[in-house]
Order: C-alpha cells, then structure tokens, then sequence
C-alpha cells in the first residue's frame, strides 16, 4: 500500500531546519497522514489556493511558526516510535485532504480524480487492467511499432512491455529524450513544476523547481535504464513512411539510418508519439538564405557559434527566446530583440531556484510531503486556472480580456510588469500585451526577461522585419539591423502534425493529405480510416493554462493500452474509430475552444491554423480527459 521511506534518524536541530523549508499545505497534509488525525487541518492554518502565485497560499507567517512546531512534534514522536506508519486514510478522511490542499470544496467525482493522480493508495495508477487475461501467444505475436522515443514515447515501450507486448521505439535523434535532446540552446528549461513533470510511477530528485534541459534529457534516460526498454530502442533511424497493408492488415513502416541504410518494419498497431512541437518554423520572409552569417533556429542551437562581442538578432519572444535571450545578451555586444507580440509572464520566484537542503530533506524523509507537494503544483496550474481563462459573453472588454475574472488576472500581470519596469516607461509600452492572457501561451519568468531588457546592449524592435539582407533584418520602415548572428526563436511547424512523415491508411488515404492545415483525431489519438494507428500529444491534446504534458501523455498511453485490449480480447485484427464519433467530438472540441480566451479572441497564435480554427488545445478541464479516457467504449470503435 505505502512505499517505504528511509527512517528519520536526525536530531530534532536537523528536523527543525529542514522544517524552515517546508511548503505548509504539503507539510500539514503530510502531519495529518503521519498523525491519523485529520483533525489538525480543521483549525485556522488553511490555505488559499486564489492567488496561485503564492506557493504558501495564504498561509500567514505566524500560521506557518505554529504549523512547524506541531510538525516538529508529531515528526520527533515518528521518530522516536520507530517511524511505524499508521494504518491508510480512510476514504472520507483522503477525501478531507484533498479538500484542504485545494484550498476549497471538491465534488464527488474531482476527488477520485485528484486521488488517483495522487496516487497514494495505487502506486501505479494508470496502469491498464485486464491485459494478462488475454493469451501470452496473442500478445507475444502482437507487435507494435512506436515513432519517437521522446516522454511519450519512453512511457508507451515501458506500458507494452509491461503488459508482453513486443516493441520497437524508432527514434531519429542520436539519443533519447525527443524535445529534451533537441533543444540545448542556453537556459533552456521546462515551464511546468519539475515535481509534477515526472511519471506518477518514477518521481525524480530534481535539483530545480523548474529543472533545465540536461536535466531533463538524464531524467528521461534513467527512466529508459528504469524501465527496462533500452534493448527495444533504435537511435538514429528516422521513420519515412508508414502504410496500411489491407491484404494482411498489418502496417509497414519504412525507416532510414543516419547513415542512408534503408530498411521496413512490419507491425500489427504503430503509435505515432513524436508530439506536436518536434519540427522548426523558419520565418517567410523574403532573403532568408542571403544573410552571411550563422543563421539558426533555438532548436537546432550550433554551440560553435561564438556570441562574444558579437552582434545578435534574436527574432521572436516566445518561450524559447525568454529562457535564451537574457543568456546571449551576458555575452554579446548587442542583442536586437524583434518582437511581434509582447507576451503575458506569469511572475514564478522560484523559477531558477535550486530546491533547498531542506526540501530535499523533507520530500525523502517525511511520507507522503513529495506526493502532496506533486499535487499542490499540479492543482496551481491545472484545475484552479482555468476558470480565469473562460469567456463571458457579456462582459464588454473582449479586446482586452474575457472576463470579470480575466481581467483581475490582467491586472496582476501587468502590475507585475510595472513593478520591473516602471523606471523604463520606454520598455513598459512595449512589455505590455495587447490581448487577453491566456490567448497566447502564458510564459513562466522570476525577472530575469525584464532585467535583460533594461540592459544597455539590448534593444527591442516592434516594427515587422519584411526581409533579411547579406548583413542583418530590415524592417517594414525601411530600416536595415545589422547583426553578425541571427537566432530565430520562431516556434514550430504546429499544425503540421507527424509531418514529413507518409501516414497511408485504408483505400490509399494519405493522412497529411487528409489533414492539411486541418488535423482532426478522436480525443487526440485515433483517425477514421488509420486502423490500429494511434497518436500521443495529437490535434486538441495541448493544455494552455491547466495541466502538464506528462499528464496527457499518462492518459493517452492508458487509452491506447486499453484500445490494444478490447482488440485482443475479442480476437479482433484492427480496431478504427467511427466517423460519426470522430466528427461529434470535434464538434464539440470546436465549440469548446471558441469559448476560451485563445479561440475568442482573433490573435494569431500557433494555437491556430490560417483560418483561425483552434487545432491544438484542449478547451475543457483536465478531470474531464482524465475521466472520458480511462477506457475506451467499444461503440466508438469498428472492430473487425
């Protein structure tokens, strides 16, 4: 039921200091778990989950002294009766936690959500039931081929080897980590709490609260060793072409080695896990290849480019160029900044913090604090922000947000905006966005992007560039930037999903034809007329403002384990989602996101495609994912 925690063997001194560390939502959780007594959470010391940028949430200095010393009295008693835990809270009792770290009341069904994300009685939560009773020769003779070996990809090899299914990860790259490999520009980091960026099955000892990319890439790697799939991965062989045999029924998957060697696959399913933001997006403008320099996107960072003394163009201001830009502007002699849009930043102080001494202490030490501070993090920017995000249809301002609650969200970001720069009312004009937050993806930052835009060598540029020339950018007024290097932190190719993959289904239907611009998928995973074909991360899976990828990805892998079983247990060659089906869900996906701030509002965004159509984000509360793909309803499916 638990898993064992190394006993507390510390002074009450070492306690006491580690205490001074402690998140006291988590920690008080933590008590009432170790205690037995649930009790100790009805008194005044309750937090407030309404500003989500308070990691105490509300929690007053004077609480959080009471709250440490009742916690160095119910820890010193663990310790000194022989770090004995007492029996499982009840479900009431559970229940009762989960109210008080949420900062609010839940509903029957949010709380049997939230536990099992918790995973605190089922220590593997998603995992998929059922697939033993199925024959070990059905399974065994059963293969399947994954595209990526990315988070996505890693976790599917793991949850089919697990069930004795047999599996080949194709992955393009020299090495393993998808996204967390390609991107090693400078400060490149993740923007969701690393605690909550990590398999509900293989929690991790981040160093940062928002860890950087080697990081990342070695987290991933250990869960590679972990998991036991390293023998089932190919490095450097990128899949080319992947065509549905309606003779056999089985899909052939063509692949290339770095090396030119050519070579197919034969699999009964393929799971396409290679995401949405895997290929860069060059700008259109005109005399792209003239300029004389190194030229390159922050995805395919050269690290023999020297930035010293240089002159630096960094063309965008998204996620990418926040975490590289204040890196460059250390080094170079002058960084010229083109911004299209200004970008809403949620302020996180801690967002280049090493976790404290103290925080490592507790999150080993002390059983369950890791798992409630998991959920903490996953609950401040899953369920408690979406609200803020929701059109109202009668509120007058929609150019400026959509809501009564939109708008205090405004208000606070642009407070916080002045705070950093209202000693420069140059740079404020220009910091603060002109669209609702949440349109755009919400950018993650401790002050370091504005302190780099006050720099002296830094200078930021609103006019559009129309062209590039041999020796820089040259503007829509006529002006031409001279630079020695240009960085273009210009995003992805977003709606190109799978692309320049062939994906050829049943009767020659080419799925990039298929899709266009336009890509569509039944809860993100499965395509009419693409049989036993499945994607991770697909069309209407991103979360804006209301969850990690690691989440989806966990969902998605347990619905397609859960699609491999119904077809399997019912000795069937190839299961397909109906076309009615596939349709109503996009319907409603549809008209869900033109109820968000990023459908409402007509801001471009890489959310959208030309014709403005949301085709990335999923409009609705992550509960309701968590709860539609738990397992598949065979009615949505052809089964032959």
């Amino acid at each position: 039921m638990y898993r064992s925690w190394p006993p507390i063997t510390e002074s009450d001194e070492v306690i006491e200091k580690a205490l001074a560390d402690a998140n006291i939502p988590c920690l008080m959780a933590s008590l009432a778990h170790l205690s037995g007594d649930v009790g100790l959470l009805d008194g005044d010391i309750r937090p407030d989950t309404e500003n989500p940028l308070d990691l105490q949430c509300g929690i007053t200095p004077e609480q959080q002294t009471r709250a440490r010393a009742m916690a160095r009295e119910v820890l010193a008693r663990y310790r000194d009766d022989g770090c004995r835990l007492p029996p499982p809270l009840s479900d009431e009792a559970l229940g009762r936690v989960l109210h008080y770290v949420a900062g609010q009341p839940l509903s029957e069904e949010y709380v049997e959500f939230l536990g099992s994300e918790l995973a605190i009685r089922d220590p593997d939560p998603y995992a998929v039931p059922g697939l033993a009773a199925v024959s070990e020769q059905q399974r065994r003779s059963f293969e399947v081929v994954i595209i990526g070996a990315g988070l996505s990809g890693i976790l599917t090899a793991y949850r089919l080897k697990q069930a004795g299914i047999p599996v080949t990860v194709v992955e393009k790259s020299a090495a393993v980590g998808g996204t967390w490999w390609d991107n090693q520009y400078p400060e490149a980091r993740v923007d969701t709490p690393s605690h909550s960026y990590a398999y509900s099955i293989e929690p991790y000892d981040w160093p940062q609260h928002f860890s950087r990319q080697p990081v990342l890439q070695e987290y991933l790697d250990h869960c590679v060793t972990r998991f036991g799939i390293r023998e089932h991965i190919r490095l450097s062989h990128e899949v080319k072409e992947v065509v549905f045999d309606e003779t056999t029924e089985l899909w052939r998957v063509a692949i290339e080695s770095t090396s030119g060697e050519h070579e197919t696959l034969t699999a009964n399913a393929v799971v396409s896990a290679v995401g949405q933001l895997n290929t860069p997006k060059l700008p259109e403008f005109p005399g792209l290849s003239d300029f004389e320099g190194p030229a390159f996107h922050s995805a395919t960072w050269d690290p023999d480019v020297v930035l010293e003394g240089k002159r630096v163009a960094v063309v965008g201001t998204g996620a990418s160029a926040m975490q590289l830009m204040p890196e460059v502007a250390k080094v170079a002699a002058d960084v010229v900044l083109f911004q299209r849009n200004a970008p809403w930043i949620r302020p996180t102080y801690n967002y280049r913090h090493d976790v404290s001494e103290g925080e490592h202490w507790l999150m080993k030490h002390v059983p369950f604090y890791a798992k409630w501070y998991r959920f903490l993090m996953f609950w401040l920017i899953a369920e408690d922000m979406i609200e803020a995000v929701e059109k109202d249809p009668a509120w007058a301002h929609q150019d400026r947000s959509v809501s009564r609650l939109n708008e205090d969200w405004r208000e606070l970001l642009t407070d916080s905006i002045k705070d950093a720069l209202g000693d420069r009312p140059d740079l404020l004009e220009q910091a603060i966005p002109r669209y609702p937050p949440g349109a755009k993806r919400m950018l993650l930052d401790d002050g370091t992007w504005y302190e780099a835009l006050k720099r002296d060598n830094v200078r930021v540029v609103t006019n559009p560039i129309e062209s590039a020339t041999a020796k820089g950018l040259v503007t829509a007024s006529g002006e031409e930037h001279e630079v020695d290097v240009i960085v273009y932190a210009t995003g992805f190719h977003a709606n190109k999903f799978l692309w320049p993959m062939r994906i050829v289904g049943r009767d020659g239907r080419d799925l990039r034809e298929l899709w266009g611009e336009d890509p569509r998928a039944f809860y993100g995973m499965t395509v009419p007329g693409f049989p036993n074909f499945f994607c991770i991360y697909g069309p209407n899976t991103n979360l804006v403002v209301n969850g990690s990828a690691i989440f989806f990805t966990e969902c998605s892998v347990r619905y397609i384990l859960g699609c491999l079983k119904l077809l399997l247990g019912g000795n069937h060659a190839t299961i397909e989602c109906r076309q009615d089906v596939h349709d109503e869900f996009n319907r409603v996906i549809d008209e869900g996101n033109l109820k968000m701030a990023w459908g409402a509002h007509p801001i471009v965004s890489w959310y959208k495609n030309r014709s403005g159509r949301v085709t990335q984000n999923w409009p609705f509360r992550v509960q309701r994912y968590w709860a539609e793909t738990r397992a598949p309803d065979p009615s949505h499916f052809d089964l032959r």
